[in-house]
């Protein structure tokens, strides 16, 4: 799935930013005392999985999660590799065990809706979602709620939860893109149409916020006002297939219905 979430792959592991806090002595100090086993292990996975060897990366995050001194954080390791490889199942059990260990774990928690998310259970994913976000409280896990909550069919709550992810980040382009699909699913031109425009014609917006916002246009019966001034680097060919695909979802009965098709067309 494409929501970035596009609606990178919509459900692409995304870095945390965490803060550094107290003086350079301790943060040296810190660093020069020995890791621990289960540490040693996630340092070495880290740099294996760097250069690619996911299979090896996974089997010593795995390793690392089963020694005794394992943080719940050696679990979403597991889980974020499991992600990277195609494997939203089995990164799924990971989240959840390291869950068993800290309920309250945000980042687990946003691993498991993603990976629901990923698997097609989009209900599920959008609940376990809804209770990360606030926990890790970034833009990225607002957006990962919006998108589970549009494609589940409830795109006005979607909206309200890309605002706030466009307070943390205003003009973030991936979240207003998913702000416009949500929109225009039900009809809101008010929202979706000025958003469209905007992607249409930003300098820095990339092909598939363009391809987007070329959908948004048709799932709001605007073709012809696109057709009239595409977006640069789109054949006439590409658009007018997404328009097409735009009317299909438009024509559907409920918006539940266009957030499902939505779904299997950026999917």
């Amino acid at each position: 799935m494409d929501m970035r979430v596009v609606f990178l792959p919509a459900l692409a592991i995304l870095t945390l930013a965490a803060c550094q806090t107290g003086t350079q002595s301790a943060v040296n100090q810190k660093s020069a005392a020995p890791a621990s086993p289960s540490e040693r292990l996630i340092k070495l996975a880290d740099d294996i999985a760097k250069r690619g060897d996911s299979d090896t990366a996974i089997a010593l995050y795995q390793k690392a999660a089963a020694l005794p001194d394992a943080r719940p954080s050696a679990y979403v390791k597991t889980g974020d590799a499991y992600m990277r490889a195609g494997e939203p199942d089995q990164a799924a059990k990971a989240y959840q065990a390291a869950l068993a260990k800290a309920p309250n774990n945000g980042e687990a928690m946003l691993g498991l809706g993603s990976a629901m998310m990923d698997a097609g259970d989009y209900n599920a994913g959008m609940r376990a979602l809804a209770q990360a976000a606030p926990l890790v409280n970034t833009s990225s896990s607002y957006n990962r709620l919006g998108v589970a909550q549009t494609l589940s069919g409830h795109t006005q709550e979607a909206q309200v939860t890309f605002g706030q992810a466009l307070k943390m980040a205003p003009g973030d382009l991936d979240i207003e893109t998913n702000m416009a699909l949500a929109a225009g699913l039900e009809g809101n031109a008010g929202v979706a149409l000025p958003l469209a425009q905007k992607l249409v014609s930003a300098s820095n917006a990339q092909l598939h916020h363009k391809r987007d916002a070329v959908i948004v246009y048709g799932l709001l019966g605007q073709g012809d006002q696109l057709r009239a001034a595409p977006p640069v680097g789109l054949p006439t060919q590409e658009i007018n297939k997404l328009l097409s695909q735009a009317q299909s979802i438009r024509a559907k009965g409920s918006t539940q219905a266009r957030a499902q098709a939505l779904g299997s067309v950026l999917g």
